[in-house]
């Protein structure tokens, strides 16, 4: 697979791409996506928190691999 990036300004509704010849009579994909200039600050805020009404109240019980239910009692009835 072979990729194009560009990161182009738009001022208008529409965008001229020019494609490399490799591309002629195939299918190809466009995603327009945009690009925040302050997307480094967006990277840069801390973590979200979970409340302080619930943090720390919950519980894990039992094993968080294996089953539940005792294997024996899987048996199928036919």
């Amino acid at each position: 697979m072979e990729v194009q990036r560009r990161i182009i300004d738009v001022s208008d509704t529409r965008v001229v791409l020019e494609l490399p010849a490799s591309f002629v009579n195939r299918r190809v994909e466009v995603i327009a996506l945009v690009v925040d200039d302050d997307a480094e600050a967006q990277a840069a805020r801390p973590l979200r928190r979970p409340s302080l009404l619930i943090a720390g109240k919950g519980r894990t019980l039992g094993d968080i691999v294996g089953p539940i239910v005792d294997p024996a009692d899987w048996t199928a009835v036919s």
